[in-house]
């Protein structure tokens, strides 16, 4: 007797011990899965053609921010002169305008431009150009405009053909250590947008996308735990968002990965617990706008080049392919406008069926 009562409390605590287990592996795939938001790449066969991008174009902008327009600093008085070559650049892809704003500095001005039909919904592609400090061995997200602006040049080419609206931006101030939050440009444009009513299905910061590394123990996180579920290699780029809006990261990604070979590993978390020191996407969540940071995280990445030259540093051919990618996620976009319409068209027959019966 005393062999069947041991027998049952045996099989009783195996049995509660694989329920826990089965729990236990249950929530670490929910978990994993909600943080890195995994996608299976498409055929690249299967698109259309990709737009060309140009590496040179990317090289010149770096070259230009880095070389002629440094150091971009509110101590220097260079982000006017800065925003004007920006803005001459994006004047060739149609209709720019500057947001100005005024700060105890100083008068400074986002550069806008817009692209596409007149709608509501509008995507946001923002970058900052002012730098962290007045070091000229640093990027100082130079990558980051370069990409914005070759992505505006791919975008006008295409520019019947898009969606919704697009809006591209560049910001004077950004830099959460140097100026408060209602002297950023981002905080300005997103109270803007707040104010014209418009609907932002997404923005997508660029802060630093130009630094890659596939040696091994590259990379580096601010949280032991992401090393489970990261690459050890500073191969990737970086996209940061909230669990909130984990629909359209997913999307985002899917989009991306069927344009572009360029692996994106996406940290979804709470606003706290994000991995970042870039604030641009955080004012439009402030705003209740969805917002993602894009980055190659170069503050957690060792540096593939030893020079101390920022053109040098940059991985051209990785910021093509990061061009290709988000010009799909803009492509890949539902025009919601056009949707309602034909929702309420087939409304409308049906009821009109309805009378004639």
């Amino acid at each position: 007797m005393q062999k069947s009562i041991t027998d049952n409390f045996v099989a009783r605590l195996i049995a509660i011990l694989t329920d826990w287990l089965l729990v236990i592996i249950g929530v670490s795939l929910f978990l994993w899965f909600m943080i890195r938001l995994p996608v299976v790449p498409a055929s690249v066969t299967e698109l259309n053609r990709l737009p060309s991008v140009r590496q040179d174009n990317l090289k010149k902008h770096v070259k230009s921010l880095a070389d002629y327009y440094a150091p971009r600093t509110i101590e220097y008085g260079n982000l006017n002169i800065t925003a004007r070559y920006i803005y001459s650049e994006l004047a060739q892809f149609g209709t720019v305008r500057y947001q100005p704003y005024w700060t105890l500095a100083g008068r400074f001005s986002n550069v806008v431009l817009t692209l596409g039909p007149e709608t509501r919904e509008v995507l946001v592609f923002g970058a900052h150009f002012d730098a962290e400090n007045s070091s000229l061995d640093i990027d100082g997200n130079a990558s980051g405009v370069a990409t914005l602006i070759e992505l505006a040049r791919v975008l006008s080419e295409k520019e019947n053909q898009l969606p919704l609206q697009v809006s591209i931006v560049a910001y004077p101030l950004s830099q959460k250590k140097s100026v408060p939050v209602e002297n950023m440009g981002s905080y300005h444009h997103a109270s803007l947008l707040k104010h014209e009513n418009k609907d932002v299905r997404l923005m997508v910061s660029l802060d630093g996308v130009g630094h890659f590394n596939a040696s091994k123990n590259s990379q580096h996180y601010p949280y032991k735990f992401m090393k489970l579920f990261y690459p050890n290699q500073g191969n990737y780029i970086g996209l940061v968002g909230r669990i909130q809006d984990f629909i359209k990261v997913r999307h985002f990604k899917e989009s991306f990965a069927r344009a572009s070979s360029l692996p994106v590993y996406s940290f979804n978390a709470p606003q706290n617990y994000m991995p970042t020191t870039s604030y641009d996407h955080i004012n439009y969540q402030k705003y209740g706008f969805p917002a993602v940071l894009l980055s190659d995280m170069a503050q957690l990445r060792d540096q593939a080049s030893k020079s101390h030259n920022v053109v040098e540093q940059i991985d051209y051919k990785k910021m093509s392919m990061l061009v290709q990618g988000l010009y799909q996620s803009v492509m890949d976009q539902k025009p919601i406008d056009a949707t309602i319409r034909l929702v309420r068209q087939k409304s409308s027959d049906n009821h009109k069926a309805g009378l004639v019966q």
